[in-house]
């Protein structure tokens, strides 16, 4: 590929009063994957979206090769060589891969006549050419998370991209979907690609980067190589620093648990089938003992988010028993189960948060209207107010718009809602799903500790998420789910390979 240079010349935008990016300074080059990192609202997306013409800069220059991006538009950007490819996919569920491939850049002949043999001929040169395979007649939705991903890199590359520009790709990526992305990254740097990463895993920086990148507040306050123990390179502990301006946080202990702690959630048999006969979840049995955390590993798509949604309330066609203490929650509201079982959904723009709405609005969503009879009045200035200094929400302006915050804190204050509102002890189980997906190291670390003090007070706790890491360092237990059921049990000590294994249901080696 003949790909680009990129240079970012101090470059400034401004959102209004508030500057987003500040004087950054960057460079993106050929052959190299570049990594760029920083806390949630340090700027990282918004230089991405500068370097791909989505936003013009209100200082400074972007560069590609040795002219100005001029106009700053995404189709000026393609002209040149340079696609983005968002953090949220940018696809029309309803159409096929291919519709959605050539979406905006279909080949006509004579007439006007669309020349969809032309689109596939050259969907699938590329798909071969790169291993980005795809099935191309395939309705979108369809499709599963990872082949989504390889479809808007192919959808780039299709309109000419040799740069690439990818902001939080692997955020809903399994790890071997992720490690499957950056094996085609490194082959298109290889084959002389610029490619970019916004990313929050710094476990991917450390394998994959050969460049990094670090803002904060705005600001490049470090690029360097990357630790290949070289001169003037940056190590792991040295990144974790310049992102957080300090020191990186304590590891996470996990809080010791009674071998004789009560069964607080109580799991029993439950099933769904959807609506067009497919069995969702099979006669799941778990139990979670009082203080415990319990980590849900699986491939997506085998039932973990039928689990958590037919736990909450959400699937009325979900059959089997669910119970907190001695409360059968089967039958059960949506609301009714809040009082004993806090529930976080994996996607907190679509079910967690109205992004329209305050942050305070938001944080006691759900709290508001009839109380029990007896039950003190819900303060609702007071519980604001201890979520907000609990969870360290920034800014700290109840006032403020959610969806003008930055990720890490839009997910405090869906984690806030759901631990806050549980009594303390073995009456209360809290489920949460992806609790950290697509937040920073600080973000992370304060919600990991809310997740052990909220299992230091006795709650039951279990964990869904694609970060096996983060199981691993968070539960008590790991259980794995394939095909809707839980297949097996495992300890924390088990290996990123053999729970691997165990989510693919290959034979232990």
């Amino acid at each position: 590929m003949d790909a680009p240079v990129i240079r970012l010349d101090a470059v400034t935008r401004r959102f209004g009063d508030f500057t987003a990016v500040s004087a950054a300074e960057a460079t993106l080059s050929p052959g190299e994957i570049h990594a760029i990192v920083g806390e949630n609202g340090a700027g990282k997306s918004t230089l991405l979206k500068l370097a791909a013409g989505v936003l013009a800069p209100s200082a400074g220059r972007v560069l590609v090769g040795d002219d100005a991006l001029s106009p700053a538009t995404p189709a000026e950007a393609i002209r040149r060589g340079v696609g983005m490819v968002h953090q949220h996919f940018m696809l029309v569920a309803a159409f096929t891969a291919l519709e959605n491939l050539m979406l905006g850049a279909e080949p006509v002949r004579s007439w006007g006549r669309l020349d969809l043999a032309s689109a596939r001929e050259k969907a699938q040169a590329i798909a071969d050419r790169t291993g980005l395979q795809v099935p191309l007649d395939a309705v979108t939705e369809t499709l599963s998370v990872g082949e989504r991903q390889r479809l808007e890199i192919l959808r780039v590359l299709y309109r000419g991209a040799r740069a690439i520009l990818l902001d939080e790709p692997t955020a809903v990526l399994s790890p071997l979907e992720a490690d499957e992305l950056y094996t085609t990254l490194r082959a298109l740097a290889d084959d002389g690609a610029t490619i970019a990463v916004v990313t929050h895993r710094l476990d991917e920086v450390a394998r994959f980067a050969d460049r990094v990148t670090v803002m904060r507040r705005g600001k490049v306050v470090l690029a360097r190589p990357y630790a290949r123990a070289g001169a003037g390179e940056i190590r792991g502990g040295d990144l974790t620093r310049a992102i957080m301006g300090g020191e990186p946080p304590l590891p996470f202990a996990r809080p010791a648990m009674a071998k004789d702690a009560a069964i607080v959630l109580e799991i029993k048999g439950l099933s769904l089938t959807d609506a067009g006969g497919q069995r969702r979840l099979r006669a799941v049995d778990l139990t979670v003992r009082q203080g415990e955390i319990v980590g849900i590993a699986g491939i997506e798509g085998n039932g973990q988010s039928e689990l958590v949604r037919a736990l909450a309330g959400l699937e009325p066609g979900a059959t089997g028993r669910v119970a907190v203490g001695d409360r059968d929650l089967s039958r059960l509201s949506v609301r009714a189960r809040r009082a004993s079982l806090g529930v976080v959904l994996e996607d907190r723009h679509e079910e967690g948060l109205c992004q329209e709405a305050t942050v305070g609005d938001n944080l006691v969503l759900g709290d508001l209207g009839d109380r029990r009879d007896g039950a003190p009045a819900f303060d609702e200035a007071a519980a604001i107010t201890r979520r907000m200094q609990r969870f360290d929400i920034h800014p700290a302006d109840p006032a403020r718009l959610a969806g003008e915050l930055s990720g890490g804190n839009q997910q405090k204050i869906v984690i806030a809602r759901a631990l806050d509102r549980l009594p303390r002890g073995p009456r209360s189980a809290a489920v949460l799903a992806q609790p950290t997906r697509g937040v920073d190291v600080g973000a992370a670390a304060a919600i990991h500790a809310a997740i052990g003090e909220a299992a230091a007070s006795g709650i039951a706790v279990v964990i869904i998420s694609a970060d096996l890491a983060e199981l691993r360092k968070l539960a008590h237990r790991i259980v794995v789910m394939r095909r809707g059921e839980i297949v097996q049990s495992l300890s924390p000590e088990a290996t990123e390979t053999e729970i691997g294994r165990a989510m693919l249901g290959q034979e232990a080696a």
